[in-house]
């Protein structure tokens, strides 16, 4: 899919979300709770998968875990509830991208 295209999609995605905005809300918390549950479990398999190599393992274990949790959580059908994963997804997406860039820093620190 070249760049024009895509393009093309992305504004035709912005006037549909224009005309029903209820719709497009429900439909990016929809995406937006998948990719979490979808990320959730890499990141799980990820830090279970590097245990004998990384010691600090568990932190990435955390925050796949926290993602999934967070994922399920804004899979159910309650729409107050998607509404306030999408005003809070900022700051724990924030919160957990963090955490997972100090364990690859700590990861990549030379040992002395």
């Amino acid at each position: 899919m070249g760049a024009g295209s895509l393009a093309v999609v992305f504004f035709a995605g912005s006037i549909w979300s224009f005309i029903t905005p209820f719709g497009a809300f429900w439909s990016l918390a929809s995406v937006l709770g998948f990719l979490l549950l979808f990320k959730g479990s890499l990141d799980i398999f990820e830090s279970v998968a590097t245990q004998p190599f990384n010691p600090i393992w568990g932190l990435g274990l955390a925050t796949g875990i926290l993602e999934v949790g967070l994922g399920s959580w804004a899979s159910q059908q309650l729409f107050p509830a998607r509404a306030l994963l999408l005003l809070l997804w900022v700051g724990f997406y924030a919160m957990f991208r963090g955490f997972s860039e100090i364990a690859l820093a700590f990861q990549l620190r030379p040992k002395k």
